[in-house]
């Protein structure tokens, strides 16, 4: 064959197979969008193993099959079969998060905050009225965050996640300050560090504050006031404290390492010899 007309056969063999490589996904971006799914279960997985009812938990092994399905294909190579795991996990992922929003989420800070404003703003504590009115500030942008969510474009799932979890991440937020509201509004004046009376040697020779999470310490606070009975813990403070961090409430199963340890199981049963 002549130079001429071998590159020009190889140009044109080039030019068929172009198409099928850009579209073929390659290596380092399956791996990029398997730890971004991952992520997206990961961070839902919270909220799932504390609230969900079985439609909910049912839709998000769906999505975790999916998963599983894309990281086995991704370890045999199959690229453009890990790409369609993981868009069918996140098709399936949007819808779950934009549930979990509405019904967990959004529902329950709606109902702490209006649940306890008459009794925060009976008290005139200005600490807590500030609260108050962080708490519905957050809860506002968590709802522009999910319509900036629903409206996206409706092929690109992954962008449309992220708007949910800031939602999600702005409805804890609101919680967060109703428990704060809450805590400073029936905290006597004797308790709170502006009103304690102390001597100038007191002030400054007061030993350094101990450091204490924000998790740690709003807990301790509640526990404290609800012991003294100056709160009344009306919707399960705690359940929705140990939430508002990603924690997963004691008693309550994982259950994405559920799932993880159910597929183990099955692999192995497969591979034992018969």
């Amino acid at each position: 064959m002549k130079p001429r007309v071998a590159t020009k056969a190889a140009f044109l063999l080039l030019l068929c197979l172009s198409p099928a490589l850009a579209n073929s996904p390659d290596r380092a971006f399956c791996e990029k969008i398997l730890g971004e799914n991952k992520h997206f279960i990961d961070f839902i997985n919270s909220g799932i193993s504390n609230f969900a009812g079985a439609d909910h938990l049912k839709i998000f092994r769906s999505a975790a099959l999916e998963h599983y399905k894309a990281h086995k294909e991704y370890l045999s190579g199959h690229y453009k079969e890990t790409h369609a795991h993981i868009r069918e996990s996140q098709n399936i992922l949007k819808d779950l998060y934009l549930g979990v929003l509405n019904d967990y989420y959004q529902k329950d800070t709606r109902e702490l905050l209006e649940r306890n404003s008459a009794m925060i703003i009976e008290t005139k504590d200005v600490r807590a009225a500030h609260f108050m009115r962080l708490g519905y500030r957050d809860l506002k942008v968590s709802e522009i965050y999910e319509g900036k969510g629903f409206n996206h474009n409706k092929h690109l799932y992954s962008t449309k996640i992220w708007f949910y979890i800031d939602a999600i991440k702005y409805a804890r937020q609101a919680k967060r300050y109703a428990f704060l509201a809450i805590i400073e509004s029936q905290t006597p004046y004797a308790d709170k560090d502006d009103f304690k009376q102390q001597t100038i040697d007191d002030y400054f020779n007061k030993p350094e504050p101990e450091k204490q999470r924000d998790f740690d310490r709003v807990q301790s606070r509640l526990i404290n006031l609800i012991n003294r009975k100056l709160v009344v813990n009306n919707y399960n403070f705690f359940f929705h404290h140990f939430d508002n961090y990603g924690y997963i409430n004691n008693g309550k199963r994982n259950e994405f390492e559920a799932f993880v340890s159910e597929m183990s199981t099955s692999q192995e049963n497969k591979a034992k010899p018969r």
